[in-house]
This record gives C-alpha cells, sequence and structure tokens, in this order.
C-alpha cells in the first residue's frame, strides 16, 4: 500500500495523539476489490515519527528500514499489541514486543 493521501480527520485531537508518538507499531494491511476479493495483503512496521489530521507516519524498520509511510489517521483502530514475538507472513520478519498493532482494510474502486 502506498501513503495515505486521503482527506484530514477534522476530529483529530493532537494532545491524545502525543501519547502516540515513539511507539512501535505493527500494520497488516489487505486490499480488496469492490467484490470484497483479497487483492493482496502486505504487513509494515516502525516506530510512529509523526501525528496530525493529515496522517500518521511511520518511521519503518526491518524490510523497509530508511523508508516512513504514512498511515490513515485512525488512531482509534490502534489496539495495544500483547507482549511476544510477531512473525510477520509476508516477509518472515519478526517483530519483538511492538506497542501497538492495527489492521487496515483498502478497498479499490471499480474500474471505469
Amino acid at each position: 500500500m502506498d501513503s495515505w493521501d486521503g482527506p484530514p480527520d477534522s476530529n483529530f485531537d493532537a494532545d491524545y495523539a502525543a501519547g502516540f508518538l515513539g511507539k512501535y507499531l505493527l500494520v497488516g494491511i489487505t486490499v480488496v476489490s469492490n467484490a470484497n476479493e483479497v487483492l493482496s495483503r502486505e504487513q509494515k512496521h516502525g516506530i510512529i515519527v509523526a501525528l496530525t489530521e493529515g496522517g500518521s507516519d511511520v518511521e519503518l524498520s526491518g524490510v523497509n528500514t530508511g523508508q516512513r509511510w504514512r498511515m490513515p489517521p485512525c488512531l482509534a483502530d490502534l489496539s495495544p499489541a500483547r507482549p511476544g514475538t510477531y512473525t510477520l507472513s509476508t516477509t518472515g520478519e519478526q517483530v519483538e514486543d511492538p506497542d501497538f498493532t492495527c489492521s487496515l482494510t483498502v478497498r479499490k474502486p471499480a474500474h471505469q
């Protein structure tokens, strides 16, 4: 999934968001067709380095080290992660004790 470039969140709370800065995030992304067919799955992980009404910036680690990725401003969808080792099915990487996890579904528009 490319970085988020959707509309800003008009309900963004900067004080609430500040508590997520510097936290380690593991994200699972499922891309589906307009008919709900799974087109691809991807996993990313890294440190949340910026939060605005326009999105959350994550400094990626692992196979994507050195890249920055913007995800939607959906902090309410972040869940505290259970302690342990998470093995990513898409890369085989192991992520140890992330702070939060999140699952995103991206729907591709119907072809016109």
